[in-house]
This record gives C-alpha cells, structure tokens and sequence, in this order.
C-alpha cells in the first residue's frame, strides 16, 4: 500500500498502462450505446443475451453472479430493475 501521493499516483499510472487494451474496450463499448434510447438499448441486451445463451456463455448462475455483483452499487429502484431485467433475460 503506498505511503506517500507520488508512489500512489505511480502505482495508478503502471495499473492505467497495464490495462489500456481494456480501457480501450470499454471506451468502444460505451461509445457504441452512449446514444441509444432505452427501447434500443434493451433490444441490444435481449440479442446479446441469446446469442450468449446460444454460445453456452449465460446461464442462470451468470445471471446470480451478475446480481450479487452489481447489487451494492444499485438503490432500491435499480436493484428492482435489475431483477426484472435478468428474470426476462433468463427467460427469454
């Protein structure tokens, strides 16, 4: 753990150019839906479902990792949108 601010400033940057490819994922992942309504939003997750599904790559323990994951970070009103979206997911 670092003492001082440079040597956490220097840990964050050697951790920033370890994982600038994922950095770089992210940012096109976000760029590709930052300007999408919810109505295409939601038909983007429900096709990307099932063809994880198809793949054999989602699953309901997925799923349940993926809520116990999210959850903290999540009020109430998320927390129950979040639970309504992965019954539908599960059952599509």
């Amino acid at each position: 753990m670092p003492r001082d601010f440079k040597s956490f400033v220097d840990n964050n940057k050697k951790v920033i150019d370890e994982n600038k490819d994922k950095i770089n994922e992210y940012q096109e992942i976000i760029n590709k839906y930052k300007d999408m309504n919810q109505n295409d939003l939601m038909k983007s997750l429900f096709d990307e479902a099932n063809k994880l599904k198809r793949e054999g790559k989602l699953d309901g323990n997925t799923l349940s990792n993926l809520k116990q994951t999210i959850s903290p970070f999540l009020n109430n009103e998320q927390k129950k949108m979040l639970d309504e979206l992965l019954i539908a997911i599960n059952n599509s």
